[in-house]
């Protein structure tokens, strides 16, 4: 129980939560073709035991494109680290 306390501040403090959610609106192949492609961009969810990483990496992934000025994301992939963690990969676009 003190361990999952603990997890709670820790992902409170990263401004996470104790669910995760994307934000970023997911482009469509079809349409990419109107917006600013920004660049590739991954990260990782982390170290920890959670079974239910690719919500956490994506997350993070989404952050770093959102500093970039992405206002929309393909080409999500992820890449297993393991049971309990991993990494997310996507493709950032600015779209007017």
């Amino acid at each position: 129980m003190r361990l999952l306390f603990h997890a709670c501040l820790f992902m409170a403090g990263l401004g996470l939560g104790t669910s995760v959610i994307a934000k970023l609106p997911e482009l469509p192949e079809a349409e990419a073709s109107r917006c600013r492609p920004l660049g590739d961009v991954s990260a990782n969810s982390g170290y920890g035991k959670n079974p239910n990483w690719q919500p956490i990496a994506r997350t993070y992934a989404e952050k770093k494109a959102e500093s970039l000025g992405a206002t929309h994301i393909n080409s999500i992939q992820f890449i297993s680290g393991g049971s309990f963690n991993g990494e997310a990969r996507l493709k950032a676009f600015a779209c007017p």
